[in-house]
């Protein structure tokens, strides 16, 4: 159950039922709320929800009194003879109350308080996803909703190449191209990026936009579907670094004349920001956006080329003139610029150089041989860029000490795991917040995979409660347990409960170390059902009709030998390494989350999970788990019924 800044119980359970007339709230968020009222419910019911676009004065006094910020999104409820009325100042404030509503209802659909106020500091409180595909499109709806629900106010999406530009189809039909080579089989972009080539490659994002793209009125479709939730859109268009989208029909301008698969223009041609200021203003006309990120993140390829090398000595001056460029040209037209900002960081980690930092190229990555080249050192331009530049901090994790680095400038954290942060009070001072990042494919499974929708949750708590403390162990464990009961509870609302589904407990002895479904590697074909499908659950109606449903590992499922709370011993704070901070909740079983939760039994992690059933009218004659030939694993299943 979400805790809240302040609240004063009821004695009287007010419940929450299909009849409450919801017809004064937005439209958007009837639509979530309709799946959590229950059918009926025994003793009193809401009546009616209300809305009122002010806060009063005696409940800002209890703003003023509990120190709760009484910032944008803020809200207020009470309850009073069987009418819910939420009191904000704005419209993000108004659906922050009503998902807060919901998530306070108890197991019988509940409501057990007279008065609830609620505000956060933190501005930014975002997921960053890729451009959805024309048929993700539905998926991506489903997942603004649920940034709704989980009172996420920032979306960012990666436009790169999979949005129509009118203005250079030619980088439209490049891309489609271009993704068409990559997606050949999975994980092929991750071997040209990482093991083809004697540099280093920028990731490779085939999957944006599914390898092709949207017209300009669907991608106004999608922020208009955002912003009615009250989300704001960043558009994130890669510039400089991450240019493969441009590049395609345009290598001339590349920084490496010799890559076939040039990732990097080259910012000492002119017709490099021709071209790109051509794709911002075609944004800009789409998105409106008052921040757009420009990317720079993963700038490996600087200060290679003749022209380059001639006219600037120093790689930091590049990236800074560079910036700077591109800040100024927004910024003349309104827009503030933000950027990954790791190329600014002098990160040196176990004697090795990232971000910004003098990098040395092995192959294979990370390698302390087999030496191919040396990436300059590029931190000094921080020193040269305009300070009302956003810095998206994904260096987070190498430790507290390098917050300094970026003393001076707005940060915001980027790809944010608050489970994996420690001092995340005193790290965000400041006040921005962060985004948590999905590399993959804009739809559930890598949404789910990808650990996207756990963070998500978990953030949720960050941003929120106040008395949340990540040095207590017994805390967070808790706060874990919380976020995957809610992530199930969204996913299988008490309203839709009364629908006949199967009901499994069932573990796994198989065992799959975890990865990312990003770069190129994918969530779905043979290869992967062949290294993670484990068995079929089967309905045989007295028909003789079945019912079939998979039992993956990762998603209905985890290892039985994950750790159900770890907090993994940070490493020794020296000159050389000032610690990483590691995820306390295991990989594996975070990325179950929404589709199962894990529970202990009998020493065991187990886990629960629903499928529904197809055809709740027929009568059933027996159920069954059919394993998989040639499975990872075996499946312990400890109950299968229906309910």
């Amino acid at each position: 159950m979400k805790k809240c800044s302040y609240s004063i119980p009821s004695d009287i359970s007010w419940k929450f039922c299909k009849d409450a007339d919801l017809s004064a709230l937005p439209a958007p968020a009837r639509a979530v709320m309709s799946h959590f009222a229950v059918q009926d419910g025994a003793g009193e019911r809401l009546s009616r929800i209300e809305v009122r676009e002010s806060i009063p004065a005696p409940l800002k006094e209890i703003f003023g009194s509990e120190n709760i910020p009484l910032a944008q999104g803020a809200f207020a409820l009470t309850c009073e003879e069987g009418i819910l009325t939420v009191f904000a100042e704005d419209k993000e404030g108004v659906l922050n109350g009503l998902m807060t509503f919901l998530r306070l209802l108890d197991a019988e659909g509940g409501f057990a308080y007279r008065t609830v106020c609620d505000g956060t500091v933190y501005s930014f409180r975002g997921v960053k996803i890729m451009m959805p595909a024309r048929s993700e499109i539905p998926d991506y709806r489903d997942f603004v909703d649920m940034m709704m629900y989980f009172r996420h106010n920032t979306l960012m999406i990666e436009v790169g190449g999979a949005m129509e530009y009118k203005r250079h189809p030619e980088i439209n039909e490049g891309w489609e191209e271009y993704c068409a080579f990559m997606s050949e089989y999975s994980g092929k972009s991750k071997v040209l990026q990482e093991e083809t080539f004697p540099w280093r490659k920028n990731s490779i994002h085939s999957n944006n936009g599914g390898g092709s793209y949207l017209t300009q009125e669907e991608v106004r479709a999608l922020i208009a579907y955002a912003e009615e939730r009250g989300i704001r859109v960043i558009p994130e268009v890669p510039s400089t670094s991450h240019c493969d989208y441009l590049l395609t029909r345009h290598p001339e301008l590349a920084e490496r004349p010799e890559d076939p698969y040039p990732d990097t223009f080259c910012p000492s041609n002119p017709a490099s920001y021709e071209l790109l200021f051509d794709v911002f203003d075609e944004v800009i006309e789409v998105f409106h956006p008052e921040v757009m990120n420009v990317g720079h993140d993963e700038y490996y390829s600087i200060n290679i080329c003749d022209r380059c090398r001639k006219r600037i000595a120093e790689a930091s001056d590049i990236f800074a003139e560079d910036l700077t460029k591109i800040h100024d040209y927004l910024a003349a037209k309104g827009v503030k610029t933000m950027f990954w900002c790791d190329k600014i960081m002098n990160v040196i980690s176990n004697g090795i150089g990232y971000g910004g930092a003098l990098n040395y190229v092995c192959i294979p990555w990370d390698a302390h041989d087999n030496l191919v080249g040396i990436i300059p050192p590029t931190w000094k331009a921080r020193e040269k860029l305009p300070k009302d530049i956003i810095c998206m901090n994904w260096y987070w994790s190498f430790g507290e000490a390098f917050d300094a680095e970026l003393d001076g400038f707005s940060v915001v954290l980027g790809n944010f795991r608050g489970e994996a942060m420690q001092n995340f009070r005193h790290r965000t001072a400041n006040g921005k917040g962060g985004m948590c990042s999905n590399w993959g494919a804009t739809k559930p499974v890598y949404l789910q995979r990808n650990r996207i929708y756990f963070s998500m949750s978990y953030n949720d708590r960050l941003y929120w409660d106040a008395s949340y403390d990540d040095t207590d162990d017994a805390q967070s464990a808790a706060v874990s347990a919380a976020c995957f009961d809610e992530l199930f509870a969204y996913r299988h609302p008490r309203g839709e409960r009364g629908a006949r589904a199967l009901s499994v407990i069932h573990r796994t002895d198989a065992s799959v170390k975890h990865h990312e479904f990003v770069d190129g590697v994918y969530a779905e074909g043979k290869e992967y059902m062949d290294e993670y499908l484990l068995g079929t659950y089967v309905i045989s109606y007295e028909d003789g009709t079945e019912a079939h449903f998979d039992c993956i590992l990762g998603e209905t499922l985890a290892s039985g030998d994950v750790k159900w709370y770890d907090r993994s011993v940070t490493a020794e704070k020296t000159e050389e390494s000032q610690g990483t901070t590691r995820a306390r909740v295991e990989l594996r079983l975070a990325e179950v989350a929404s589709s199962a939760v894990p529970f202990l039994a009998e020493g065991k992690i187990f886990y629960r999970t629903f499928f529904r059933d197809p055809h709740p009218e027929k009568k059933i004659a027996s159920l069954s788990f059919l394993p998989r030939e040639g499975a990872k694993g075996s499946v312990e299943v400890k109950e299968l019924t229906v309910i």
